[in-house]
């Protein structure tokens, strides 16, 4: 599927922009630590691939879903390899008592 065609765009929006500084991007994503809250969700996925491609000192992605979890570590396994710096996931849910009493009711 042509995603730039279904969108009408010629050329990704920021695609000149990354290509100009993809240098300085990679050296301060390199020195870097990141927390991707969201993680297995489209948006949380596609900045973690984007992160993680550029090999930051450390990644480390939460979501709620085990599964979705699962499959973007295969995702970024098979397109990306892995990387020297600490790369872990973490399938968490944290909600406040009154939420949780809510979210039975």
């Amino acid at each position: 599927m042509d995603i730039l065609n279904l969108i009408g765009r010629r050329q990704e929006l920021f695609e000149n922009d990354i290509n100009i500084c993809e240098q300085e991007l990679s050296d301060v994503v390199g020195i870097s630590k990141f927390l991707v809250i969201g993680g297995a969700g489209s948006i949380g996925q596609a900045v973690a691939k984007e992160i993680f491609k550029r090999n930051p000192l450390k990644l480390h992605v939460v979501d709620i879903s085990e599964n979705k979890m699962v499959e973007l570590v295969r995702d970024i396994r098979s397109s990306f390899g892995y990387i020297d710096g600490d790369f872990q996931t973490f399938a968490l849910e944290m909600i406040g008592k009154k939420a949780a009493h809510l979210a039975r009711m």
